[in-house]
């Protein structure tokens, strides 16, 4: 059964009503090198939210993702060295900035 609470998709997630608070552990794609602010790079922050996203995704069962959701990966090799991920991310929404409800 899919559980909307952010705790399903970020372990750890806290909230104190005026800022979220995400443990780095809680993305395994991500350092703290590159989640530092001076130096780290968003981009890699970027990717790593996103394959998040998708193996929270992923990992619901077929009969139980929400049905007004979609994420989507797909991946192609460019060149030997190079290959690209895109990532579609899709919302039914009620209005222009509400997701519609299950």
């Amino acid at each position: 059964m899919f559980n909307p609470a952010p705790t399903e998709l970020f372990a750890n997630w806290s909230e104190d009503g005026q800022d979220i608070t995400l443990p780095i552990a809680s993305v395994p794609e991500l350092t703290a090198a590159e989640a530092d602010a001076s130096s780290g790079d968003s981009r890699k922050i970027a990717y790593a939210l996103m394959e998040q996203l998708h193996a929270w995704y992923s990992a619901i069962d077929a009969a139980d993702r929400p049905a007004k959701m979609n994420v989507r990966r797909s991946m192609s090799v460019e060149s030997p060295s190079v290959s690209r991920v895109v990532y579609t991310v899709t919302f039914d929404l009620a209005t222009a900035s509400e997701v519609a409800a299950e």
